[in-house]
């Protein structure tokens, strides 16, 4: 693992919504930069209904890249180390038919590799991933089918069951809206789907191991970075949480 002392650039997440010409899978884009300070020990990675199709790079002797496919995340799940370096990557609501050649993911390490030690090569970077996005293709979804397949399907997919799901997509929907710092919790609540506040902090805690109060300070706007000046990147972003 290596140590924080090897990577001098602040640390940040980032979020992007798809470019247009993405299949409707591509849910968003998104760039993790740490050197163990937000995923410093007892945070952990919130419970999912997305794939994440990502791409990281550790330290500057790494010869990767470390590609994964990962599967949606049933549940919360704590961090057993600290991340140090970089990973970049789309979340898909979908499997994708193919993965891409090699070669596109040695060219995307060559720029993680400039953006795990400076913010200049990020619009670069975006363009990558962007490009990454627009070569995915996904199988065409049966028109009609039993519930009992669909049921079949989903866990078959996912490896959980639909209502569990469910619920994880409506978790999701309520991260997105928690960045409106006006609405009281208990509106979002009822807006993303849930019977009433309770069961709303239920689901925070199971699937964020926080409150829903805790989850909306993290999801307030922070400022842009200066590398996120250029207006095509800026109006594109969807979280940002900075160091």
């Amino acid at each position: 693992m290596p140590s924080s002392s090897d990577l001098t650039a602040a640390p940040f997440y980032l979020e992007f919504a798809p470019p247009a010409g993405a299949e409707a899978q591509v849910e968003t884009l998104y760039v993790f930069r740490d050197a163990g300070v937000l995923s410093r020990r007892g945070r952990g990675l919130f419970a999912t209904d997305l794939f994440d199709l990502s791409v990281s790079v550790l330290n500057a002797c790494d010869t990767g890249p470390h590609v994964s496919l990962a599967p949606p995340r049933p549940g919360f799940v704590p961090r057993r180390a600290s991340f140090c370096g970089i990973v970049a990557g789309l979340r898909l609501s979908s499997r994708p038919q193919h993965m891409p050649p090699a070669e596109t993911f040695d060219s995307l390490a060559s720029i993680l590799r400039r953006v795990r030690v400076g913010d200049d090569a990020m619009p670069e970077l975006v363009t990558a991933l962007d490009g990454l996005a627009e070569d995915l293709s996904f199988a065409a979804i049966p028109q009609a089918f039993s519930d009992r397949t669909g049921r079949r399907r989903i866990r078959a997919e996912t490896g959980m069951s639909r209502r569990r799901l469910a619920a994880i997509r409506r978790f999701r929907r309520l991260v997105d809206e928690l960045a409106c710092q006006t609405l009281p919790l208990s509106d979002l609540a009822l807006d993303a789907g849930f019977y009433d506040q309770p069961h709303m902090s239920s689901a925070c805690r199971a699937f964020a191991d926080m409150s829903p109060g805790a989850l909306r300070g993290q999801a307030a706007r922070q400022p842009l970075g200066h590398f996120l000046q250029d207006e095509r990147l800026k109006t594109r972003v969807k979280h940002i949480i900075n160091g």
